[in-house]
Order: structure tokens, then sequence, then C-alpha cells
């Protein structure tokens, strides 16, 4: 027999049904079966306002179970070619959890939406930058780092060589060499669902590799700044041990001694 899920309560018996929180009480918010989603707006609806309550309350949101639920919600949406519906209340929502301090599953949302629309580049670029905008707000390295990733596999992808990119390349210098230098302090603050943290030397080589795309970005008009990232680049692949991308330095390095 299929389940269907009971959305049809007042807002006045859904409020009456919520009891104050204790400070940092867990909470798990309960996880639907996609096919008892008979209308993804109402069951948005009443995830939004669980959460919202719960945060308000002072409530630990359970993560996994955050995204778990949002995910199935989202596909709903999809399925029935709600996205822009989709869009525009799950926005909405990461909004006001960033105007009540949650940065941490503002950060969530903007990770799934990316996801979910990355078949439209030109929605993609803003939402990486309202993602990337949350993540300097709280001072996110980690996540800083990663939207600059997606903006910057976007504009490769479509073929943006201008200032747009290069801007990109030094926020995502920034992010990394945060990590780099205070590895655990970027730890306390980077806050994911499924996976921990990358060894120290894996920060080391990317931060050596976006290096590297900084110095082939800027090598014609700034040729001693490119310099200058290239051996940068070169003592920190050295000490994490990357042989893939120091073998790219000895050919740019002859390019920018042409130049001089």
């Amino acid at each position: 027999m299929k389940v269907k899920l009971n959305l049809n309560a007042s807002k006045s018996k859904l409020i009456s049904d919520v009891k104050p929180l204790k400070s940092k009480q867990t909470i798990e918010p309960q996880l639907l079966d996609e096919k008892s989603i008979t209308n993804p707006k109402k069951a948005f609806d009443l995830f939004e306002y669980r959460i919202t309550k719960a945060v308000k309350n002072n409530g630990k949101v359970n993560q996994e179970s955050f995204y778990v639920q949002l995910n199935s919600i989202c596909n709903e949406f999809k399925n029935r070619s709600q996205i822009d519906l989709m869009n525009k209340n799950i926005k909405r929502f990461a909004e006001n959890l960033v105007s009540l301090g949650n940065g941490a599953l503002a950060s969530i949302i903007y990770s799934l939406l990316i996801k979910l629309n990355l078949d439209n580049p030109k929605l993609l670029e803003g939402l990486v930058l309202n993602g990337l905008a949350i993540a300097k707000r709280f001072n996110d390295p980690v996540h800083i780092m990663a939207r600059c990733e997606d903006l910057r596999r976007l504009y490769v992808a479509n073929g943006v060589q201008d200032e747009k990119l290069v801007k990109v390349l030094y926020d995502e210098k920034r992010a990394l060499k945060t990590i780099c230098t205070n590895y655990d302090g970027a730890q306390n603050r980077y806050k994911s669902l499924r996976r921990e943290m990358k060894p120290l030397k894996n920060y080391q080589t990317m931060l050596g590799a976006i290096k590297i795309q900084i110095a082939k970005s800027i090598k014609d008009k700034s040729p001693k700044d490119a310099l200058h990232e290239l051996k940068s680049a070169y003592e920190l692949l050295k000490i994490s041990g990357d042989k893939k991308f120091i073998n790219e330095i000895p050919s740019l390095l002859d390019e920018l001694a042409k130049k001089a």
C-alpha cells in the first residue's frame, strides 16, 4: 500500500506541535520516501517551517538528515519540471538561514542547488557566487576554495579567460593559503556532510597547481608576477611530493625567460 505524506495539517496545529528546544539539542528531520511526496511545494514549506523553528530555538540540526530530506524534495520538484519554483523557494530559504546566522545549512543548500543546476550555466554562475559570498561571510576557507573551484571550472568550460577567471584564481589561492598556513583553524570552521578535510599535503598540492594556473593567466601582462608564482609553486610541490604539476614548470619558466 502506498503511504502518502500528510501535509494538510493547519499552520496553527504545526505551531502547537513544535515544543521549545533545549540549547544545542540535535534535531533529526523526519526522512521522507520520495514516492510519498505528492506535493513538493507543501513538503518543502513544512520542512522549511520545522527547520527554521528549530534554528530559532537554538536547535542543532543534523546536517546529514537535512541534506537527504531536502535532496528528496528537490528531486520531486525536478520530476515535475518545477525547477524555477524549486530554485526560488530554496534560495529564499538559504537567505533566511544566513539571516539567522546558520551559514552551515545555507552552504548545504547552495551546494545542492549547484549540483541540481549544472545544465544551466547562466543560472549556475549566480548560484556559485551566492554560495561563495556565504562562505566568505562565515570565514570558511574550505568552502570558499570549493566555490572558487566551481567557478573556475565553469569559466574554463565556457571559454572565459579574462579578469573574471584571474580574480577567481586569486580568491582560490588566498583560501588555500589560509588552509595551508592554519590547517587546524580551517578544520575547526569546516562543516561537511560526508567527508573530512583532506590531508594538509593535498591542499599544498592544490595551492601549487592554482599558482601555476595564475602564472599561465598573467604571464603576458605580468611576467615578473608569473615568475614569482611559479617559484612559489615549485617549493610547495616539492613539499607535497607532487610530480605531475612540477613537470609543467620548466616549460613555463623557459617561456617567461624569452619575455625577459
